[in-house]
């Protein structure tokens, strides 16, 4: 008895449709180890692949009603085989160029022929499927990655405000690099972003799927940040009731983001380096090692070469993480960055606020552009925050309403305090009534804007009525 293994054609699906009776028989005997299903009229062969589509089409060329290119033409159409073999005896040869051309037939079995025959064409048929399959599999597989890399590219760029302006030149360095796996040296003033930075890097590259981990030097108390880092074993010390993961653990085939490294204390630079050379790390308490796979950007305020020199920080630590240095510009260097940052703050803020979005004035806008910003991104973003709180009554945001940062504003907020003390006052005695002081503003505005009435609603957004009511 032979060993010979057969092979698998199962996941192949073949038509045979012939008007012979018999010959289709004896093929579907001589296949009997093939998923082929035979069928005796082309119109019944149509029906089954309206709902299910086959690999490969065996068809025979002259057959009542429908011949064996008309049978292929409409087959095609519906998009219900891969690969079809005519076999003819009969057709011209005119007619069988124009077939193939028209990628109507992959390949001509003239009659009679050997069953065996037919086996060697079928068999080249089913590796073409196949490969027809894998190139198929592979082209979705290139597209999706395509589409994929895009929409990260567009949802990363739109959550970095400035990529158009300011930042260009920082996302281009960002796209570029998010695909390798190097370290990453943010350097630049407090508040100008870079644990944004570092985030679109870890979301655009192969590690998104697993865990972003941050920590910052400056945070934690120089006697705990070992077990911050590494983790321990239980009885490690007094207060290590349980085993703990480190964060080089948590961030096992992540990104370990460490924030302010130019803080962090000598004795634990050797270390950090050697957990970057080696790739394995040992708990507090534990001689067990364990390897850890991460991403390492780190970022700073200061000057490492500085450091370097006084002594502060390693420099074989500096050049190991400095392999990539990508340094953010403060906002003073991005000013036309301002308008969005500001607006894309009060859309954040009156959100959380559950507040109806507010408006900024353009003199407002001038004057934060004007402003030199020494906290960054930060100082902005805290300020349009205090001010969206203040404000959430109302309905515009004005250059008065910042007066806590411009030293001019605070004399204007002074005077309008002190305006609405007076008219209090005024209430209070009985010398006015509150209709009156609506009446007075109504009418100073409206001879601001020269009795325009539409002008006077367009800034203001009080209702016209009330304009026309004491014009």
């Amino acid at each position: 008895m032979s060993n010979e293994k057969t092979a698998d054609y199962s996941d192949i699906k073949i038509m045979a449709v012939d008007d012979e009776e018999i010959l289709l028989l004896n093929i579907k005997e001589y296949f009997c180890d093939y998923n082929l299903t035979i069928f005796t009229n082309p119109t019944d062969a149509l029906k089954e692949l309206e709902a299910v589509k086959y690999d490969i089409i065996i068809t025979d060329y002259k057959m009542p009603k429908m011949n064996g290119i008309e049978f292929l033409s409409v087959a095609k159409k519906m998009n219900a085989f891969t690969y079809s073999i005519l076999m003819t005896a009969y057709a011209e040869k005119e007619v069988l160029e124009t077939a193939i051309n028209e990628n109507l037939v992959n390949k001509v079995a003239e009659k009679p022929m050997l069953l065996r025959d037919l086996k060697v064409i079928v068999e080249n048929a089913i590796e073409e499927c196949r490969n027809a399959e894998k190139n198929e599999i592979d082209i979705k597989k290139i597209t999706s990655n395509y589409y994929n890399f895009k929409n990260e590219f567009e949802t990363s760029k739109g959550r970095i405000i400035g990529f158009n302006r300011g930042l260009h030149d920082i996302y281009q360095k960002v796209q570029s690099i998010a695909k390798h796996n190097v370290t990453v040296l943010l350097n630049g003033e407090t508040g100008t972003g870079k644990e944004v930075i570092a985030r679109a890097i870890h979301e655009m590259s192969p590690r998104r799927d697993y865990p972003f981990v941050k920590i910052n030097a400056t945070a934690i108390p120089e006697s705990l940040f070992e077990s911050e880092l590494f983790g321990y074993k239980k009885g490690a010390f007094s207060n290590a009731m349980t085993d703990k993961a480190g964060k080089f653990e948590l961030a096992d085939k992540g990104t370990l983001f460490l924030d302010e490294i130019g803080d962090m204390p000598l004795s634990l630079q050797a270390k950090l380096l050697r957990v970057i050379q080696e790739k394995e790390v040992e708990r507090l308490g534990s001689n067990q090692t364990i390897k850890v796979d991460f991403r390492l950007i780190v970022a700073t305020n200061k000057e490492l070469p500085e450091c370097i020199k006084e002594g502060q920080f390693r420099e074989d630590l500096y050049y190991r993480i400095n392999e990539f240095p990508i340094t953010m510009p403060p906002l003073r260097d991005r000013v036309d960055d301002i308008e969005d940052l500001v607006r894309y703050f009060i859309k954040k803020f009156s959100d959380e606020l559950n507040i109806q979005e507010l408006r900024i004035s353009q003199e407002a806008i001038d004057r934060l552009k004007g402003y030199s910003w020494p906290g960054n991104v930060r100082e902005l973003e805290n300020a349009v925050k205090r001010v969206v709180i203040v404000t959430a009554e109302q309905r515009e945001i004005l250059a008065s309403h910042f007066y806590f940062i411009f030293p001019d504003m605070v004399r204007e907020h002074q005077t309008v305090d002190t305006a609405i003390k007076t008219l209090r006052d005024e209430v209070l005695s009985g010398n006015i009534e509150l209709g009156d002081i609506e009446e007075m503003t109504i009418k100073a505005i409206l001879d601001y804007y020269h009795g325009n009435v539409g002008d006077a609603v367009a800034k203001t957004g009080i209702s016209k009525n009330k304009f026309y009511k004491y014009k």
